[in-house]
């Protein structure tokens, strides 16, 4: 699951440069006027800017993830913790807002269309004018499609949301890669210049020790949506990836092995137990899947699973009595009967190791059962089971 915290940190990521005291310079209204140009803006559009001083960061960062994430941000990683997404520990906020502190000069902020910029020096002024095209790119994208506010407004769906940012990240890629090149560049040249980029954003966040999940979640969009914008513009051209863009794909499975997008809805999961109240419900998909998977029941396995994903959700709730109490229910629908089998195998083969911090003290209790294609994990789900 939970694209939610990553999508937030992969759009702080790619840096505006700073300017001074000027918040409009000349060189972001020519950079602006050759994205406007290449994707068919008025000659005239630009976003606002905002200069953000230096030291007031940190509390805009903790702003934005108070009010776009689905909890508050503590209970969130709480969350990731206690599914086993992230190993516990009592440092992992502040540890990412520290590296993402670090690495942010300036952000686009579509629900004012205006690029953020923090007023500190630039460390490399030659980056200076990729990443503006970067960021411009996004602007460009809420202008024709709105796509950065149709993102942030996916509120139950992680996987979803995590597919739409590999699209806006893939388009943003291929924009500033084909405009920051003398000449278009060979798609090859592109494919590797996104793998270096995914690259060096993996080592930066190891190096801030912030954990495998945030890692690959921060370059999953920027590799694999440049591999899949690519794919559009290959076939044709930006008129293709202007219909990418406006009708992004609705799952990762979609982008991973080019499967169709059948969600599971809530009325899938069973109603909250009485005296429980719900935290939130989300679908995990096939990305998420297999990297929950992949630690304990190893690639192969994890990866087939993925393959063979067809929807999910899952509802997470907690006593109203005693917050520390948690139950979960996990629904996994598959392709094929043959692939159910598989699944409800694996899961209660691996479900004990991967929650064993679902609780507090001691182990969840913990249970399997297949019908038909869906596979159901119930987890502390107190209530008899349907």
């Amino acid at each position: 699951m939970l694209r939610k915290c990553s999508t937030l940190w992969a759009s702080f990521f790619l840096a505006l440069a700073a300017w001074g005291a000027s918040p409009c310079p000349p060189a972001l209204v020519a950079e602006a006027h050759k994205v406007g140009k290449l994707r068919r803006l008025p000659a005239t559009w630009q976003p606002r800017c905002e200069l953000l001083p230096e030291a007031a960061l940190p509390d805009r960062l903790k702003a934005k993830l108070t009010s776009e994430l689905p909890l508050p941000p503590q209970l969130f990683l709480e969350v990731l913790q206690r599914l086993g997404f992230v190993p516990p520990r009592r440092d992992l906020f502040p540890k990412l807002l520290d590296f993402y502190a670090s690495q942010v000069l300036g952000y686009y902020e579509p629900s004012r269309d205006t690029m953020v910029v923090v007023d500190k020096p630039l460390p490399d002024e030659s980056d200076a004018a990729g990443v503006w095209l970067h960021e411009l790119a996004h602007a460009a994208q809420e202008k024709r499609f709105r796509l950065p506010t149709k993102l942030l407004a996916i509120k139950d769906n992680s996987d979803r949301q995590r597919t739409f940012s590999a699209i806006a990240e893939g388009e943003a890629m291929l924009v500033m890669l084909t405009l920051a090149s003398p000449s278009p560049p060979p798609t090859e040249s592109l494919e590797k210049a996104a793998e270096a980029i995914a690259e060096s954003s993996k080592s930066l966040a190891r190096a801030a020790d912030i954990g495998d999940f945030f890692v690959e979640d921060l370059a999953f969009p920027y590799a694999q949506g440049l591999r899949t914008v690519l794919a559009a513009f290959e076939k044709g051209g930006w008129p293709a990836v202007d219909r990418l863009v406006a009708n992004p794909p609705q799952c990762t499975a979609a982008l991973l092995f080019a499967s169709p997008c059948h969600h599971l809805t809530n009325d899938a999961l069973p109603p909250v137990p009485q005296g429980f109240q719900e935290l939130f419900t989300d679908t995990l998909g096939a990305w998420a899947m297999r990297f929950w998977l992949a630690p304990l029941a190893g690639e192969e396995a994890a990866g087939r699973l993925a393959r063979a994903w067809d929807g999910d959700r899952l509802r997470l709730v907690r006593s109203e009595s005693d917050p520390d109490t948690w139950a979960l229910c996990w629904k996994l629908r598959v392709q094929r009967p043959e692939d159910a089998a598989f699944a409800e195998k694996l899961v209660a083969a691996h479900a004990p190791g991967l929650l064993r911090h679902f609780r507090r003290n001691g182990a969840p209790q913990v249970a399997v059962a297949r019908d038909g294609r869906t596979v159901t994990l119930w987890v502390d789900w107190t209530p008899s089971r349907p």
